[in-house]
């Protein structure tokens, strides 16, 4: 079976913007357009509007955890339910 390709409508360039300006990952913009991750990818960079790196994701979610005032949450213990 041959794998046909999706042509890219204005609209789902749009949506692909909307996504990336939102904050949302590489992944989740490429689930919500029904696409590849690597196609989603090089359409943003066409686009001129590319995904962060890796590098830069765990570095922006290393920030948050040493900026957060809170326990850190892997290490707290979940509720246990008496009627499981």
């Amino acid at each position: 079976m041959v794998a046909r390709k999706k042509v890219w409508s204005e609209s789902d360039a749009e949506r692909l913007r909307a996504l990336i300006a939102s904050g949302a990952s590489g992944l989740r913009a490429s689930v919500a357009l029904k696409r590849s991750l690597s196609v989603t990818k090089l359409k943003a960079r066409e686009l001129g509007v590319p995904f962060p790196s890796e590098a830069e994701l765990r570095a922006k979610r290393r920030r948050i955890f040493q900026n957060s005032t809170d326990e850190p949450r892997l290490r707290t213990r979940l509720p246990i339910h008496e009627d499981i």
